[in-house]
C-alpha cells in the first residue's frame, strides 16, 4: 500500500477588511470616473441637437404657414378682381341691352312717323 500523504490544515482566509472610512473611495479605473462626464456630456449635445432640430423644424413650418397665407391673400385678390370685372361686364351688357331698346324705340318711332 501506498501511504497517504498528510491533509494541510485548512486555512482560514477571510476578505480583506475595508479602508477606514476616511473619504471616497478611489474608482477603479480611470474610466470610471469620466464615464459619467461623457454620457452626461453626450446627453447634453444630443439634447441641443434636438432642440436645435426642433427650432429648425418650427421655424420651417412658421416659413411654410406664412407662404401658404400669403398665396391665400394672393388668390383672395385675385378672386375679388374677377368678381369686379364680371360685375363691370354686367353693367356694361346692362347697358348695352338698354341702350337697344332706346334704339329700336327711336326706330319704331321713326317708321311709325312715315
Amino acid at each position: 500500500m501506498t501511504p497517504i500523504a498528510p491533509i494541510a490544515p485548512a486555512v482560514k482566509t477571510s476578505p480583506p477588511e475595508a479602508p477606514a472610512a476616511t473619504g471616497p473611495l478611489a474608482p477603479l479605473d480611470d474610466t470610471a470616473e469620466s464615464a459619467p462626464d461623457t454620457a452626461t456630456t453626450l446627453a447634453e449635445e444630443f439634447s441641443k441637437h434636438v432642440e436645435v432640430a426642433l427650432l429648425a423644424q418650427q421655424s420651417h413650418a412658421q416659413e411654410m404657414q406664412l407662404r401658404l397665407d400669403r398665396m391665400k391673400a394672393d388668390f383672395n385678390q385675385a378672386q375679388e378682381e374677377h368678381s369686379e370685372i364680371l360685375r363691370e361686364m354686367n353693367a356694361l351688357r346692362d347697358m348695352a341691352l338698354e341702350q337697344a331698346k332706346k334704339d329700336d324705340d327711336v326706330l319704331k318711332k321713326y317708321i311709325a312717323m312715315i
